[in-house]
């Protein structure tokens, strides 16, 4: 139970202070969809500073609260999920690490997390991608009041399947990011305490930043994917307006934006999953030092 609450209450923890560049992250995927539109961000810098001075406070931190329920649902799982199967299969912090057996608990992790958590994830990207602004304007403009409006008007227009809009390219992303994600932190943290580093904060921060670049390349083309077909228009009936699935948003992406469209929003996402990942895992690390020996046990 330590696994569950202490990996979501560590990862809302983090989205608090980068949900900033994870706003710009999602305003560069949406930028030139379907080969139109006007090119509002040229970057990451430049997309902080062009909200910071049109939106204000108020436009960095949009979709904080989906942001924080879905950083809290979905690691929570993660977290409390993999480390279980860890625990099960005996591959624990008192036993040799083992590559295999924790890739395969990550895409277990993984798609449990993505599956649950995916309906905040779409209320995150919808109300982080809108804007008053209208040179601020790219993709799909739902016009969400907050997180309550937007549920009510998803249930009221789709029913329950528009909280789970794009969950088939969604799921694939989370088992990407997970798999990649806890089996390189755990490799680079076993390598580096292997060769004489302390099982510091600073060991956890360089363990950290080396799994985010793994989840990042890993996972990035499902991410554009999953948030493409999460923030496009639905028609009365309830059939999607620019993309059937996966594979059909694919083509159209790199057919009217080309390949190197699929990592659109990329260094954006490390810059947000590098301090995100490097804060999540020490205050999990923190949290899990804090609660044994509130228990009175010693690692």
């Amino acid at each position: 139970m330590e696994n569950f609450l202490c990996g979501g209450v560590s990862a809302a923890c983090a989205i608090c202070i980068v949900n900033p560049i994870d706003v710009v992250k999602s305003r560069l995927q949406m930028q030139g969809e379907m080969g139109a539109g006007q090119r509002a961000y040229n970057g990451v810098f430049s997309g902080l500073m062009h909200i910071g001075q049109k939106e204000g406070l108020k436009g960095l931190y949009r979709g904080l609260v989906p942001a924080i329920w879905f950083q809290m649902v979905g690691n929570s799982a993660r977290f409390g999920v993999y480390n279980a199967g860890k625990k099960w299969m005996g591959v624990d912090k008192g036993a040799k690490n083992n590559s295999r057996v924790n890739f395969i608990l990550g895409l277990s992790a993984g798609a449990v997390a993505g599956t649950i958590a995916c309906p905040f994830f779409v209320l995150k990207t919808q109300l982080q991608v809108q804007t008053s602004v209208v040179e601020n304007v790219v993709g799909h403009q739902h016009r969400h009041s907050g997180m309550w409006d937007a549920m009510k008007t998803i249930a009221r227009q789709e029913g329950i399947r528009g909280f789970f809009r794009g969950l088939d390219a969604f799921v694939p992303r989370c088992i990407a990011l997970v798999a990649f994600q806890m089996t390189s932190y755990d490799l680079a943290k076993t390598q580096m305490i292997e060769s004489g580093a302390d099982d510091s904060p600073i060991t956890h921060m360089t363990a950290s930043a080396f799994a985010a670049a793994c989840a990042c390349i890993a996972m990035q083309p499902f991410d554009l994917i999953g948030a493409r077909m999460m923030n496009q228009p639905f028609s009365k009936d309830g059939s999607p307006k620019l993309y059937k699935g996966p594979v059909d948003c694919l083509t159209k992406l790199v057919r009217t934006e080309g390949p190197f469209a699929l990592y659109k929003g990329g260094l954006a996402n490390y810059m947000r999953m590098g301090p995100q990942y490097i804060l999540t895992f020490m205050f999990f690390e923190q949290f899990i030092k804090l609660t044994k020996q509130t228990r009175g046990e010693t690692d």
